[in-house]
């Protein structure tokens, strides 16, 4: 049982040629062994039947025959009947024996009968019946008036003969069925394995997203209805891609549009945001100029607040445009982060000092928690964005305080902004770090903001790689957090001494070119009041013609980056040329779309916008000055 078990086993993970093989050969061998064995056996008894027969038939005509040669005492005559019957009948022995046991005539075998196994037949002889037919009885009912007995026997080796002769012939017709059996058998397992086969390998190609393979089997048995299914599911499965690739392709159109249009909408808005900011910019710049020339004039107390007003409010104007000036600059890619080793405690306690009256002016509570650790990033927009994190904070929170702490994880420090102002619902919790969105401020109050210091710090962690968390539960605060990878305070590189402001040099000749004349009048204003001497024009032609009446070369160029014929960038490269000098220059723009950035700062000049500080113009005119005079020296 055990091995049979052991043999179902490996029958059942065999191929599918052998099951059918064992399952065809098998009921034929036990069919086939058995009908063997049934008429083997049958056979083999019908072959004794024939043999007793053939003995029992001799044994009465010998009966019937000797008695006539006994009674005339011809013993000859005997021996000759019982070697002939012998001999015709294949017997193996026929003897004639008397009533004493001893054999009278022998035919046949001469050997005595007891010496071989022999199958034996005994007739008694008696005298002929009155009607002259033979006596004839068996031995066993030999009575006192037997004249003799008959013996007659067949050998078994005959039947022996036989017996090995139909096993012969059975176990040659038992191997020949097999041997047919087996061939057809396998025939028919190989042609079935090669349509299994065949099907496999389609479906292992439809596996491999090939729905163009089709079996190639005619539809006829249950493999050819299996074959057909296959097929009608590669082509269900092709019409479903093609509709899905058609849909896809549709859909990937009309993404495609959409996407265009909403480029050409925002390239549109771009466009009118530079083109409109460049036009507020404009006059208030020159405002500025004209503000910061009457502030240095003035003499006169009581026209002084008047003149403070004015700076505010154009400081106010300012301040809106340096954040729309911020995000285009980030959009543009035109802020780079250059990133230091530095401790943070300084930075900490500068924010303390800058955001302190502001949070005492509300009566709140504005603290930081003491921090020695040191960061790697760009100082000047890690303290961007938390002055940015700060100031909201307060402008939205009435009650309570702000509190600034850090947090060591793993390898990064958590500065973390906690407020216990309004707080913002879950589901506005992205939209706050888009622009100009002001949760708390629907009537637009400036003095509640802008909407983009988020989109300020949003954009700023993305460009230093810091992540940006919000957590806040609406009515009672939030907490805004930026991960800062932690430095090495070994690494920290001193800061060299503040130097006082260099003086600019009396005889310095700065060219202007800028198309608003107002500009031009305000910046001669300012100019003066610097003692730095000013060619103003509206074109490079026209800046042409002064400077050649002044037969000086300029120092610096200042020029606008947008004029009617001509750019910022062309006209300086025209003054240069025309001078055969690099001079130092700077471009001016109130543009804030991010290719005209790009632009300027690829040209590799420094850019200032529009409205200008007059203290960064000068400090960026003198040390531009000095290194103009430094070069033409060496």
């Amino acid at each position: 049982m055990t091995r049979l078990g052991a043999l179902l086993r490996r029958l059942s993970v065999s191929s599918i040629r052998s099951r059918m093989l064992v399952v065809a050969l098998l009921p034929a061998l036990l069919a086939e062994f058995g009908m063997a064995t049934y008429f083997t056996t049958q056979a083999l008894r019908t072959a004794g039947r024939d043999v007793e027969a053939r003995a029992a038939a001799a044994a009465r005509h010998l009966a019937a025959a000797l008695p006539h040669a006994l009674a005339n005492g011809d013993l000859a005559l005997a021996r000759d009947l019982l070697e002939s019957e012998a001999r015709n009948n294949g017997l193996a022995f026929a003897h004639l024996v008397d009533a004493t046991g001893n054999v009278v005539a022998r035919g046949g075998d001469a050997a005595d009968p007891g010496d071989t196994e022999h199958y034996r037949q005994r007739v008694a002889l008696r005298p002929p019946a009155a009607d002259g037919r033979p006596n004839l009885q068996p031995a066993s009912a030999a009575g006192a008036g037997s004249l003799a007995y008959v013996e007659v026997g067949a050998t078994l080796g005959q039947s022996s003969a036989l017996r090995r002769d139909v096993l012969l012939h059975a176990a040659l017709l038992m191997a020949i069925a097999l041997a047919l059996t087996g061939a057809l058998a396998w025939r028919l397992s190989s042609r079935l394995a090669s349509q299994l086969r065949h099907v496999g390998q389609v479906v292992e190609r439809l596996a491999c997203d090939d729905l163009t393979v089709r079996t190639r089997l005619p539809p006829d048995g249950e493999v050819g209805a299996l074959a057909a299914g296959i097929n009608n599911m590669a082509e269900a499965l092709q019409r479903n891609r093609s509709e899905l690739e058609k849909r896809v392709r549709e859909a990937t159109a009309s993404l495609t549009a959409k996407k265009i249009m909403a480029e050409r909408a925002n390239h549109a808005k771009s466009r009118f945001f530079a083109a409109a900011s460049h036009d507020l910019r404009q006059p208030l710049h020159a405002l500025s100029l004209f503000v910061a020339a009457l502030k240095a004039r003035n003499e006169q107390a009581e026209t002084q607040t008047l003149i403070d007003n004015i700076e505010a409010s154009t400081a106010a104007m300012e301040l809106l445009f340096n954040a729309l000036l911020d995000i285009s600059r980030l959009d543009a890619g035109a802020i780079e982060a250059h990133p230091v080793h530095f401790p943070l405690c300084k930075m900490l306690v500068d924010l303390e000092q800058q955001f302190g009256a502001v949070a005492a002016e509300k009566q709140l509570r504005l603290r930081f928690r003491p921090c020695d650790a040191t960061v790697y990033s760009d100082p000047l927009l890690v303290e961007r964005i938390l002055a940015n994190l700060i100031a909201n904070a307060i402008r939205y929170t009435d009650d309570g305080g702000v509190l600034v702490g850090c947090r060591r994880r793993g390898r990064t420090l958590r500065i973390s902004v906690v407020d216990t102002g309004r707080g913002i619902p879950p589901d506005q919790q992205e939209s706050v770090f888009q622009e100009f969105v002001q949760l708390h401020n629907p009537a637009r109050d400036r003095s509640k903001g802008l909407g983009l210091g988020l989109a300020i710090v949003s954009r700023l962690g993305r460009l230093l790689g810091h992540r940006v968390d919000l957590r806040s539960v609406p009515a009672h605060g939030s907490v805004f957090s930026i991960d800062v990878p932690l430095g090495d305070a070994a690494l920290v590189r001193a800061h060299p001494p503040a130097t006082a402001p260099a003086q600019t040099p009396a005889d310095a000749l700065v060219v202007l070119v800028d198309d608003e004349s107002a500009i031009l009048r305000g910046m001669a204003e300012l100019f003066d009041n610097w003692g730095i001497d000013l060619v103003t024009a509206h074109s490079a032609d026209e800046a042409e013609q002064w400077l050649a009446t002044v037969e000086r070369v300029p120092d610096v160029i200042v020029s606008d980056y947008r004029l009617p014929d001509d750019d910022g960038i062309a006209v300086i490269a025209r003054l240069r040329q025309k001078f055969a000098r690099e001079i130092p220059a700077i471009v001016v723009t109130g543009d804030t779309a991010p290719d005209t950035i790009l632009r300027i700062n690829s040209a590799g000049f420094p850019l200032l916008h529009k409205p200008l500080r007059p203290a960064k113009l000068r400090a960026l005119l003198t040390h531009l000055i000095r290194q103009s005079r430094a070069a033409a020296v060496g």
